[in-house]
């Protein structure tokens, strides 16, 4: 995992969900989708998103020119490692257990964190549910 940082090379707005992307080695659609849903609730996804972007570095080494046969190497990794639902580490759907797998942390850490976004406008209960139906289950 890389440090937290801002990403200042592949940014929409001020690039804080492209550097959280980066740092955990998540797809940034998924983030930025997490941020999207969490605006509903009490615009807690845009409080959150504004602290980070004031107390978050920039990254300019990003800004570095790559090798072209490095780039694509690396985009064919990324698409043969996909988030699925567990089917051994599941309590109700496996979805806390699949993201545990994919992020390689402790799945507690995870669970924790839903039931904590549940107390914040019930953010957790619709983002548990939204990748109920969008994780497929693992073989």
């Amino acid at each position: 995992m890389k440090k937290l940082h801002i990403s200042t090379q592949k940014k929409m707005i001020f690039g804080v969900c492209s550097g959280l992307s980066e740092s955990f080695g998540l797809e940034v659609n998924v983030i930025r989708i997490v941020f999207f849903i969490s605006l509903f609730f009490g615009g807690t996804g845009l409080l959150i998103y504004l602290i980070l972007y004031a107390i978050l570095p920039r990254d300019y080494s990003s800004e570095k020119i790559i090798d072209v046969e490095v780039k694509e190497e690396e985009e064919d990794t990324e698409k043969d490692h996909k988030i699925l639902r567990s089917r051994t580490d599941s309590m109700i759907a496996g979805v806390c257990g699949g993201l545990s797998n994919y992020l390689k942390w402790d799945v507690s850490i995870i669970r924790l964190t839903f039931i904590g976004m549940t107390f914040v406008g019930g953010v957790g209960i619709i983002l548990y549910l939204f990748f109920w139906f969008i994780f497929p289950l693992e073989d």
